[in-house]
Protein backbone atom coordinates (compact mmCIF):
# COMPACT_ATOMS: atom_id res chain seq x y z
CA UNK A 1 0.00 0.00 0.00
CA UNK A 2 1.28 3.48 -0.79
CA UNK A 3 2.07 5.21 2.52
CA UNK A 4 0.60 8.63 3.21
CA UNK A 5 -1.60 8.65 0.12
CA UNK A 6 -5.25 7.65 0.35
CA UNK A 7 -7.35 6.59 -2.60
CA UNK A 8 -9.38 9.77 -2.16
CA UNK A 9 -6.26 11.94 -2.32
CA UNK A 10 -5.12 10.11 -5.44
CA UNK A 11 -8.51 10.69 -7.03
CA UNK A 12 -8.30 14.42 -6.22
CA UNK A 13 -4.79 14.58 -7.67
CA UNK A 14 -5.89 12.98 -10.91
CA UNK A 15 -9.03 15.06 -11.11
CA UNK A 16 -7.28 18.39 -10.65
CA UNK A 17 -4.32 18.10 -12.99
CA UNK A 18 -4.92 17.37 -16.63
CA UNK A 19 -3.09 14.56 -18.43
CA UNK A 20 -0.98 16.96 -20.48
CA UNK A 21 0.02 19.24 -17.60
CA UNK A 22 3.80 19.69 -17.59
CA UNK A 23 4.10 22.80 -15.44
CA UNK A 24 4.76 22.91 -11.71
CA UNK A 25 3.45 25.55 -9.30
CA UNK A 26 3.24 26.01 -5.53
CA UNK A 27 0.50 24.57 -3.36
CA UNK A 28 -1.10 21.13 -3.15
CA UNK A 29 -2.27 18.81 -0.41
CA UNK A 30 -1.00 15.62 1.19
CA UNK A 31 2.53 14.51 1.94
CA UNK A 32 4.80 13.80 -1.00
CA UNK A 33 6.79 10.57 -1.00
CA UNK A 34 10.55 10.47 -1.46
CA UNK A 35 12.27 7.22 -2.30
CA UNK A 36 15.89 6.30 -2.83
CA UNK A 37 15.63 4.03 -5.87
CA UNK A 38 17.92 1.25 -4.72
CA UNK A 39 17.13 -0.72 -7.88
CA UNK A 40 18.96 1.89 -9.98
CA UNK A 41 22.65 2.35 -10.71
CA UNK A 42 24.69 5.32 -11.96
CA UNK A 43 27.27 5.41 -14.75
CA UNK A 44 29.41 8.54 -15.27
CA UNK A 45 30.30 9.67 -18.79
CA UNK A 46 32.77 12.49 -19.43
CA UNK A 47 34.64 13.90 -22.40
CA UNK A 48 34.53 16.61 -25.03
CA UNK A 49 32.77 14.42 -27.62
CA UNK A 50 30.25 12.99 -25.19
CA UNK A 51 27.03 14.42 -26.65
CA UNK A 52 28.06 13.49 -30.20
CA UNK A 53 28.75 9.94 -28.96
CA UNK A 54 25.32 9.67 -27.32
CA UNK A 55 23.54 11.23 -30.29
CA UNK A 56 24.60 8.34 -32.51
CA UNK A 57 23.65 5.71 -29.96
CA UNK A 58 20.39 6.57 -28.15
CA UNK A 59 16.84 6.95 -29.45
CA UNK A 60 16.27 10.53 -28.31
CA UNK A 61 17.69 13.83 -29.54
CA UNK A 62 20.15 14.68 -26.78
CA UNK A 63 21.80 17.71 -28.40
CA UNK A 64 20.40 19.83 -25.56
CA UNK A 65 22.78 18.12 -23.14
CA UNK A 66 25.60 20.31 -24.43
CA UNK A 67 24.40 22.99 -21.98
CA UNK A 68 25.56 22.61 -18.36
CA UNK A 69 22.63 21.85 -16.05
CA UNK A 70 20.27 20.96 -18.91
CA UNK A 71 17.06 19.12 -17.93
CA UNK A 72 17.42 15.33 -17.80
CA UNK A 73 16.36 13.32 -20.83
CA UNK A 74 14.89 9.85 -21.17
CA UNK A 75 16.09 7.55 -23.96
CA UNK A 76 16.73 3.94 -24.92
CA UNK A 77 19.53 2.02 -26.59
CA UNK A 78 18.59 -0.54 -29.25
CA UNK A 79 20.39 -3.34 -31.04
CA UNK A 80 20.89 -3.30 -34.80
CA UNK A 81 17.53 -5.04 -35.29
CA UNK A 82 15.69 -2.26 -33.43
CA UNK A 83 15.08 -4.30 -30.29
CA UNK A 84 15.25 -2.67 -26.86
CA UNK A 85 18.48 -3.22 -24.91
CA UNK A 86 18.43 -0.60 -22.12
CA UNK A 87 16.55 2.53 -21.10
CA UNK A 88 18.30 5.35 -19.31
CA UNK A 89 17.94 8.84 -17.88
CA UNK A 90 20.69 11.24 -18.89
CA UNK A 91 21.44 13.87 -16.21
CA UNK A 92 23.77 16.70 -17.33
CA UNK A 93 25.82 18.18 -14.48
CA UNK A 94 26.77 21.84 -14.13
CA UNK A 95 30.39 21.10 -15.06
CA UNK A 96 31.70 23.26 -17.89
CA UNK A 97 33.29 20.20 -19.46
CA UNK A 98 30.58 17.70 -20.51
CA UNK A 99 29.68 15.24 -17.76
CA UNK A 100 26.53 13.10 -17.87
CA UNK A 101 25.32 10.84 -15.06
CA UNK A 102 23.39 7.90 -16.48
CA UNK A 103 20.55 6.66 -14.27
CA UNK A 104 19.95 3.04 -15.26
CA UNK A 105 18.61 -0.29 -14.00
CA UNK A 106 21.10 -1.81 -11.55
CA UNK A 107 20.36 -5.28 -12.93
CA UNK A 108 21.56 -4.31 -16.41
CA UNK A 109 24.28 -1.86 -15.40
CA UNK A 110 27.26 -4.09 -16.17
CA UNK A 111 25.87 -5.00 -19.59
CA UNK A 112 25.33 -1.30 -20.32
CA UNK A 113 28.87 -0.46 -19.21
CA UNK A 114 30.29 -3.06 -21.58
CA UNK A 115 28.11 -1.78 -24.43
CA UNK A 116 29.13 1.85 -23.92
CA UNK A 117 32.82 0.94 -23.81
CA UNK A 118 32.45 -1.16 -26.95
CA UNK A 119 30.88 1.72 -28.90
CA UNK A 120 33.41 4.23 -27.55
CA UNK A 121 36.07 2.92 -29.96
CA UNK A 122 38.94 5.47 -30.04
CA UNK A 123 36.95 8.41 -28.69
CA UNK A 124 38.46 10.07 -25.62
CA UNK A 125 35.62 9.43 -23.22
CA UNK A 126 35.68 8.39 -19.58
CA UNK A 127 33.09 5.72 -18.75
CA UNK A 128 32.93 4.39 -15.21
CA UNK A 129 30.55 2.97 -12.61
CA UNK A 130 29.64 5.76 -10.16
CA UNK A 131 27.00 3.85 -8.19
CA UNK A 132 29.04 4.06 -4.98
CA UNK A 133 29.19 7.86 -5.26
CA UNK A 134 25.65 8.67 -6.40
CA UNK A 135 22.15 7.38 -5.79
CA UNK A 136 18.93 7.97 -7.72
CA UNK A 137 16.00 9.49 -5.84
CA UNK A 138 12.40 10.30 -6.77
CA UNK A 139 9.62 12.44 -5.30
CA UNK A 140 6.12 11.42 -6.30
CA UNK A 141 2.44 11.14 -5.34
CA UNK A 142 1.68 14.85 -5.46
CA UNK A 143 0.05 17.49 -7.62
CA UNK A 144 2.27 19.55 -9.93
CA UNK A 145 1.89 22.39 -7.44
CA UNK A 146 3.01 20.32 -4.46
CA UNK A 147 5.95 18.89 -6.39
CA UNK A 148 7.19 22.36 -7.33
CA UNK A 149 6.96 23.49 -3.74
CA UNK A 150 9.22 20.60 -2.70
CA UNK A 151 11.77 20.74 -5.52
CA UNK A 152 15.25 21.72 -4.24
CA UNK A 153 17.76 22.97 -6.81
CA UNK A 154 18.78 20.15 -9.11
CA UNK A 155 15.58 18.14 -8.85
CA UNK A 156 13.72 18.08 -12.15
CA UNK A 157 10.38 16.80 -13.44
CA UNK A 158 10.55 13.20 -14.59
CA UNK A 159 10.97 13.65 -18.38
CA UNK A 160 8.38 10.94 -19.13
CA UNK A 161 5.18 12.13 -17.38
CA UNK A 162 4.30 14.83 -14.86
CA UNK A 163 2.43 12.18 -12.84
CA UNK A 164 5.75 10.46 -12.09
CA UNK A 165 6.95 13.45 -10.09
CA UNK A 166 10.56 14.57 -9.70
CA UNK A 167 13.84 12.76 -10.18
CA UNK A 168 17.47 13.47 -9.25
CA UNK A 169 20.89 11.90 -8.96
CA UNK A 170 22.17 12.74 -5.47
CA UNK A 171 25.54 12.24 -3.80
CA UNK A 172 25.30 9.01 -1.84
CA UNK A 173 25.60 10.81 1.52
CA UNK A 174 22.61 13.04 0.73
CA UNK A 175 20.53 10.07 -0.40
CA UNK A 176 21.30 8.18 2.81
CA UNK A 177 20.27 11.20 4.87
CA UNK A 178 17.06 11.54 2.86
CA UNK A 179 16.15 7.94 3.56
CA UNK A 180 16.50 8.45 7.30
CA UNK A 181 15.13 11.98 7.68
CA UNK A 182 12.17 11.79 5.31
CA UNK A 183 13.46 14.19 2.67
CA UNK A 184 16.64 15.79 1.44
CA UNK A 185 17.23 19.43 0.84
CA UNK A 186 20.78 18.67 -0.22
CA UNK A 187 22.11 19.79 -3.56
CA UNK A 188 21.82 17.04 -6.18
CA UNK A 189 24.65 16.50 -8.60
CA UNK A 190 22.35 16.49 -11.61
CA UNK A 191 21.40 19.93 -12.79
CA UNK A 192 22.20 21.48 -9.41
CA UNK A 193 25.98 21.40 -9.04
CA UNK A 194 29.19 19.98 -10.38
CA UNK A 195 29.86 16.27 -10.37
CA UNK A 196 32.30 16.76 -7.48
CA UNK A 197 30.05 18.79 -5.18
CA UNK A 198 28.59 17.13 -2.11
CA UNK A 199 26.38 19.34 0.05
CA UNK A 200 25.02 18.69 3.51
CA UNK A 201 21.38 17.61 3.53
CA UNK A 202 18.45 18.88 5.53
CA UNK A 203 14.95 17.56 5.94
CA UNK A 204 12.07 19.03 3.93
CA UNK A 205 8.70 19.45 5.57
CA UNK A 206 5.81 17.84 3.75
CA UNK A 207 7.95 15.03 2.32
CA UNK A 208 7.82 11.55 3.83
CA UNK A 209 10.13 8.62 3.17
CA UNK A 210 9.13 5.50 1.26
CA UNK A 211 10.87 2.66 -0.57
CA UNK A 212 11.58 2.04 -4.22
CA UNK A 213 8.81 -0.58 -4.27
CA UNK A 214 6.23 2.13 -3.54
CA UNK A 215 7.63 4.21 -6.39
CA UNK A 216 7.33 1.20 -8.69
CA UNK A 217 3.72 0.66 -7.65
CA UNK A 218 2.99 4.32 -8.36
CA UNK A 219 4.51 3.94 -11.84
CA UNK A 220 2.42 0.84 -12.48
CA UNK A 221 -0.80 2.77 -11.87
CA UNK A 222 0.10 4.94 -14.87
CA UNK A 223 1.21 2.05 -17.07
CA UNK A 224 4.95 2.80 -17.06
CA UNK A 225 7.63 0.09 -17.03
CA UNK A 226 11.24 0.94 -16.25
CA UNK A 227 14.55 -0.79 -16.76
CA UNK A 228 15.79 -4.16 -17.94
CA UNK A 229 14.08 -5.88 -15.00
CA UNK A 230 10.70 -4.93 -16.49
CA UNK A 231 11.42 -4.48 -20.22
CA UNK A 232 12.94 -7.64 -21.73
CA UNK A 233 16.34 -6.76 -23.19
CA UNK A 234 16.91 -7.88 -26.78
CA UNK A 235 13.32 -9.11 -27.25
CA UNK A 236 10.85 -6.25 -27.76
CA UNK A 237 10.52 -3.06 -29.76
CA UNK A 238 10.35 0.05 -27.55
CA UNK A 239 7.04 1.20 -29.05
CA UNK A 240 5.33 -1.81 -27.43
CA UNK A 241 6.43 -0.41 -24.06
CA UNK A 242 5.22 3.10 -24.95
CA UNK A 243 8.67 4.68 -24.93
CA UNK A 244 7.54 6.83 -27.86
CA UNK A 245 4.72 8.26 -25.73
CA UNK A 246 7.08 8.77 -22.79
CA UNK A 247 9.24 11.29 -24.65
CA UNK A 248 12.05 8.78 -25.13
CA UNK A 249 12.25 8.63 -28.94
CA UNK A 250 12.88 11.32 -31.54
CA UNK A 251 11.63 10.58 -35.04
CA UNK A 252 13.34 13.65 -36.52
CA UNK A 253 16.96 13.29 -35.35
CA UNK A 254 19.77 11.76 -37.37
CA UNK A 255 20.85 8.13 -37.50
CA UNK A 256 21.35 5.94 -34.44
CA UNK A 257 21.66 2.20 -33.88
CA UNK A 258 18.34 0.47 -34.62
CA UNK A 259 16.70 3.56 -36.14
CA UNK A 260 15.47 1.85 -39.32
CA UNK A 261 12.88 -0.34 -37.60
CA UNK A 262 11.73 2.57 -35.40
CA UNK A 263 11.19 4.82 -38.39
CA UNK A 264 9.45 2.13 -40.44
CA UNK A 265 7.08 1.19 -37.61
CA UNK A 266 6.33 4.81 -36.72
CA UNK A 267 5.58 5.96 -40.25
CA UNK A 268 3.55 2.84 -40.95
CA UNK A 269 1.36 4.18 -38.16
CA UNK A 270 0.23 0.91 -36.54
CA UNK A 271 1.45 -0.61 -33.26
CA UNK A 272 -0.74 -3.62 -32.51
CA UNK A 273 0.55 -4.39 -29.00
CA UNK A 274 1.25 -2.02 -26.12
CA UNK A 275 1.90 -2.14 -22.40
CA UNK A 276 -1.18 -1.43 -20.27
CA UNK A 277 -1.85 -1.27 -16.52
CA UNK A 278 -4.32 -3.82 -15.21
CA UNK A 279 -5.90 -5.31 -12.12
CA UNK A 280 -6.87 -8.95 -11.61
CA UNK A 281 -10.20 -9.87 -9.99
CA UNK A 282 -12.03 -13.14 -9.28
CA UNK A 283 -14.20 -14.61 -12.05
CA UNK A 284 -17.48 -12.75 -12.40
CA UNK A 285 -16.21 -9.43 -11.04
CA UNK A 286 -14.44 -8.23 -14.18
CA UNK A 287 -17.32 -6.78 -16.22
CA UNK A 288 -18.43 -4.37 -13.51
CA UNK A 289 -14.87 -3.22 -12.81
CA UNK A 290 -14.16 -2.73 -16.52
CA UNK A 291 -17.15 -0.36 -16.74
CA UNK A 292 -16.00 1.43 -13.59
CA UNK A 293 -12.46 1.92 -14.91
CA UNK A 294 -13.72 3.17 -18.27
CA UNK A 295 -16.12 5.63 -16.62
CA UNK A 296 -13.41 6.85 -14.24
CA UNK A 297 -11.30 8.30 -17.05
CA UNK A 298 -8.32 10.13 -15.55
CA UNK A 299 -9.20 8.72 -12.12
CA UNK A 300 -8.93 5.08 -13.28
CA UNK A 301 -5.70 4.56 -11.28
CA UNK A 302 -7.56 5.61 -8.11
CA UNK A 303 -10.37 3.15 -8.87
CA UNK A 304 -7.84 0.36 -9.45
CA UNK A 305 -5.95 1.28 -6.29
CA UNK A 306 -9.19 1.14 -4.31
CA UNK A 307 -9.81 -2.42 -5.51
CA UNK A 308 -6.20 -3.44 -4.86
CA UNK A 309 -6.21 -1.94 -1.36
CA UNK A 310 -9.52 -3.66 -0.62
CA UNK A 311 -7.71 -6.91 -1.40
CA UNK A 312 -4.96 -5.92 1.06
CA UNK A 313 -7.69 -5.79 3.68
CA UNK A 314 -8.66 -9.39 3.07
CA UNK A 315 -11.64 -8.96 0.75
CA UNK A 316 -12.16 -10.76 -2.56
CA UNK A 317 -12.17 -7.54 -4.59
CA UNK A 318 -8.89 -8.44 -6.29
CA UNK A 319 -6.76 -11.46 -7.12
CA UNK A 320 -3.06 -12.12 -7.58
CA UNK A 321 -1.13 -11.47 -10.79
CA UNK A 322 2.10 -13.32 -11.64
CA UNK A 323 4.72 -12.07 -14.10
CA UNK A 324 4.99 -14.26 -17.18
CA UNK A 325 1.35 -15.39 -17.07
CA UNK A 326 -0.39 -15.57 -20.45
CA UNK A 327 -3.54 -13.50 -21.02
CA UNK A 328 -6.46 -14.89 -23.03
CA UNK A 329 -9.58 -13.53 -24.72
CA UNK A 330 -12.80 -15.49 -25.15
CA UNK A 331 -13.55 -16.13 -28.84
CA UNK A 332 -17.02 -15.66 -30.41
CA UNK A 333 -17.13 -19.26 -31.60
CA UNK A 334 -15.91 -20.65 -28.30
CA UNK A 335 -12.44 -21.30 -26.95
CA UNK A 336 -9.76 -18.82 -25.97
CA UNK A 337 -6.91 -17.08 -27.78
CA UNK A 338 -3.73 -15.72 -26.21
CA UNK A 339 -3.63 -11.94 -26.60
CA UNK A 340 -0.88 -10.90 -24.21
CA UNK A 341 1.49 -11.62 -21.35
CA UNK A 342 2.02 -10.15 -17.88
CA UNK A 343 5.40 -8.40 -17.71
CA UNK A 344 5.34 -6.82 -14.23
CA UNK A 345 3.24 -7.86 -11.24
CA UNK A 346 2.71 -6.75 -7.67
CA UNK A 347 -0.23 -8.20 -5.79
CA UNK A 348 -3.32 -7.69 -7.92
CA UNK A 349 -1.75 -4.94 -10.05
CA UNK A 350 0.18 -5.65 -13.22
CA UNK A 351 1.67 -4.28 -16.41
CA UNK A 352 0.65 -6.37 -19.40
CA UNK A 353 1.60 -6.25 -23.08
CA UNK A 354 -1.73 -6.73 -24.87
CA UNK A 355 -3.08 -6.77 -28.39
CA UNK A 356 -5.04 -3.54 -28.47
CA UNK A 357 -7.72 -4.92 -30.78
CA UNK A 358 -8.48 -7.58 -28.16
CA UNK A 359 -8.79 -4.92 -25.47
CA UNK A 360 -11.20 -2.90 -27.60
CA UNK A 361 -13.26 -6.03 -28.29
CA UNK A 362 -13.36 -6.94 -24.60
CA UNK A 363 -14.52 -3.44 -23.72
CA UNK A 364 -17.21 -3.45 -26.42
CA UNK A 365 -18.62 -6.81 -25.30
CA UNK A 366 -18.01 -6.29 -21.56
CA UNK A 367 -16.16 -9.62 -21.64
CA UNK A 368 -13.05 -9.45 -19.42
CA UNK A 369 -9.76 -11.04 -20.39
CA UNK A 370 -8.61 -14.05 -18.39
CA UNK A 371 -5.32 -15.19 -16.88
CA UNK A 372 -3.61 -18.55 -17.25
CA UNK A 373 -4.23 -21.67 -19.29
CA UNK A 374 -6.56 -23.47 -16.87
CA UNK A 375 -10.23 -22.81 -16.17
CA UNK A 376 -10.92 -19.07 -16.06
CA UNK A 377 -10.86 -18.30 -12.35
CA UNK A 378 -9.12 -14.92 -12.59
CA UNK A 379 -10.23 -12.06 -14.83
CA UNK A 380 -8.00 -9.23 -15.97
CA UNK A 381 -9.20 -5.64 -16.29
CA UNK A 382 -6.82 -3.36 -18.22
CA UNK A 383 -7.40 0.36 -18.66
CA UNK A 384 -6.13 3.01 -21.06
CA UNK A 385 -3.90 5.48 -19.21
CA UNK A 386 -5.27 8.99 -19.56
CA UNK A 387 -2.00 10.22 -21.04
CA UNK A 388 -2.32 7.91 -24.07
CA UNK A 389 -3.10 9.53 -27.43
CA UNK A 390 -6.63 8.71 -28.57
CA UNK A 391 -5.25 7.16 -31.75
CA UNK A 392 -3.35 4.34 -30.03
CA UNK A 393 -5.00 1.01 -30.74
CA UNK A 394 -7.42 2.58 -33.21
CA UNK A 395 -5.07 3.25 -36.12
CA UNK A 396 -6.33 0.43 -38.33
CA UNK A 397 -9.98 1.36 -37.82
CA UNK A 398 -9.17 4.98 -38.67
CA UNK A 399 -7.30 3.93 -41.83
CA UNK A 400 -10.21 1.72 -42.93
CA UNK A 401 -12.67 4.55 -42.38
CA UNK A 402 -10.49 6.91 -44.40
CA UNK A 403 -10.23 4.40 -47.25
CA UNK A 404 -14.01 3.91 -47.34
CA UNK A 405 -14.47 7.64 -47.77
Amino acid sequence: MLPGRSVGALARLLGRAGPHSRGLATGGEGALQEACLENRGVIRLAGAGLVHFLQGLVTNDVSGLEAPGAPPQYAAILNAQGRYLHDLFLHRTQDADPVVLVDTDAAGKQDLLRLLKRYRLRQKLEIDDASAEYKVSARFAGTPAALAAQAPPGWAPDPRLWQLGLRAVLPAEASSSAGSSGGSGGEPSSGGGSSEQVSSSSSSSGVSSSGWQEHRRWRMLFGVAEGDSEIPSGEVIPLEFNIDGLHGISFTKGCYVGQELMARTHFKGVVRKRLMPCIAVPAGAGSALMHQLEAAGAAAPAAALAAADADDGGSTAAAAVLAGTAVYAEQPGGGRKQVGVVRVAEGSLGLVVLRLAAVEAARATAQPLTLGEGPAVVELCPWRPDWWPDSWGREEAAASAADSN
